[in-house]
């Protein structure tokens, strides 16, 4: 019996949307950081066009090299967890705003 080889049916299955070296999901947020820097430093501070595009630039490169070419799975870490008590490594999270009498009675709850 002989072994047959995958055939590849689409070179693009797979792959991530893009316009060259640039993913197709960083678009909107570099079209936002451009609309921002245009209003703040040439609306309001009246620096002119090309320090906003220096100034975008700037921020469009150091968005990309935080995000890389997934920019969801970092926007995503900042998101509030569903459900009210949650725990991480199991710890119950207790405020630091309450006071330390509470505090202490939960410490002595969980023991």
């Amino acid at each position: 019996m002989q072994e047959r080889e995958v055939i590849k049916v689409n070179r693009i299955l797979g792959k991530q949307a893009g316009f060259g070296p640039v993913p197709a999901n960083q678009i909107m947020p570099w079209l936002a950081i451009i609309t921002i820097s245009y209003f703040i430093f040439d609306g309001l501070l009246g620096w002119g066009i090309p320090k906003v595009a220096v100034i975008s630039f700037w921020l469009i490169i150091s968005w990309w090299f935080v995000t890389g070419k997934d920019p969801d799975k970092y926007v995503n870490r900042f998101r509030k967890p569903k459900g009210k008590n949650w725990i991480i490594g199991g710890a119950i999270y207790v405020s630091p705003l309450i006071s330390r009498k509470v505090r202490n009675k939960f410490k002595n709850e969980r023991r």
